[in-house]
């Protein structure tokens, strides 16, 4: 019996280090302009409204590297607009919209953190099943009252994807999205990039040829 309860929990412990180093992208919603899905966009603008430099520059290049391809060229805008050394900490969001329809593009793609939410969450030991104690298990039961477990935490961070149309301003598609836990932040980056530009691909925001 020792045997197979120290089994399961060297299993236990590699599904719980597993599901910790995976991070999960999720798709809440999605709303297009019906009239873009008739329209070729070929010259795209990524910008990540963030200020962390560093984050800007991972979500954008992995953006670019995924939506480019045959017909479609994708520009970061780190690249059309470099950040000056007296450039403020903060980025004025308007403003910075405005600079980017100054690019010559067709589409101007934007990503922003919106929300995060961090919560507590508890694990109880496992004792192995009921039986192996005897006495119709109860014995399994001694400590319920206090569990020496584990607190994790889990992590959530809520993103918003907007697509406007760079003559007119107007926005043309949106997707709200949710990542879990991510592990670092080229894990988080990776994902949102990879599950995002697919589904923007999907709904023929971006056609490649």
């Amino acid at each position: 019996m020792k045997k197979h309860y120290n089994q399961f929990l060297i299993l236990m412990a590699a599904v719980l280090i597993l599901s910790a180093c995976g991070t999960s992208t999720q798709i809440l919603g999605v709303w297009q302009k019906p009239e873009s899905k008739t329209i070729a966009y070929q010259k795209v603008l990524v910008a990540s409204l963030t200020n962390n430099l560093t984050a800007q520059q991972k979500v954008e290049s992995e953006l670019a590297a995924i939506l480019s391809g045959p017909g479609v060229v994708v520009t970061k805008s780190l690249d059309a607009f470099p950040p000056s050394m007296d450039s403020k900490n903060s980025k004025d969001k308007d403003a910075f919209l405005k600079k980017l329809r100054t690019f010559d593009s067709d589409i101007i793609v934007t990503n922003a953190v919106v929300d995060k939410k961090t919560r507590q969450s508890y694990n109880r030991p496992y004792y192995g099943p009921w039986g192996w104690g005897g006495y119709w298990g109860y014995r399994g039961w001694y400590g319920g009252f206090y569990d020496p477990g584990f607190v994790s935490m889990e992590k959530e961070y809520y993103l918003e994807t907007n697509v406007f149309d760079s003559k007119s301003g107007d926005l043309i598609w949106s997707a709200q999205s949710r990542t879990s836990n991510p592990s670092s932040l080229d894990n988080f980056i990776e994902d949102y990039a990879k599950v995002i530009a697919q589904k923007m691909l999907q709904d023929g925001i971006i056609r490649q040829q």
